[in-house]
Parts: C-alpha cells; structure tokens; sequence
C-alpha cells in the first residue's frame, strides 16, 4: 500500500526557525496535492513582508519553494509530497 506524505521544511536565521513538519498522511495523491495548494497561498501570504522567488508550480508537482531572493540557504520553505510504502 502506498500513502502520500506531505512535509513543510522552513529555515529562517532572522528568527531562528529551522522546522521540519509532517503536515499530513493521505491515501490518495489528489487529497496531498489539494493540501499542498492551500498551504502554498498561506505561506505566499506569509512571505508578503520580504522580495521573493519561486520554484513554478504546475498541477501534478510533488515539491514546491519560496524563498526570499538571494537568501536560499537562510530564509526559504520547501513543501515536498512524498511517495512512501507500506508495508
């Protein structure tokens, strides 16, 4: 059986937030997708304070990032699905 996980990774040196986060488990991958949209606005909405970059999102994605532009390595957020077996 396969299960769909969806993971919020976050780095920000300014505030000294490095978290990784199991958002969800879902059986089906259009359930983690439709997650992973509606947290894609939020953190858009979150990120309005700084210039930004980000990764194109095209339906079907697994991954997709924001970042404040030119500071990858220290303010950015990483929304991955990932595709696990259950054994």
């Amino acid at each position: 059986m396969e299960v769909y996980v969806l993971v919020c990774n976050s780095i920000n040196v300014d505030s000294g937030d490095f978290v990784t986060e199991v958002i969800g488990v879902y059986q089906e991958f259009g359930k983690a997708q439709e997650v992973m949209e509606r947290h894609i606005i939020d953190i858009r909405n979150e990120y309005d304070y700084c210039d930004t970059e980000e990764e194109d999102y095209v339906d079907g994605d697994m991954t997709w990032s924001i970042w404040e532009k030119g500071e990858y390595a220290s303010n950015h957020c990483d929304l991955i699905i990932q595709c696990v077996e259950i054994e």
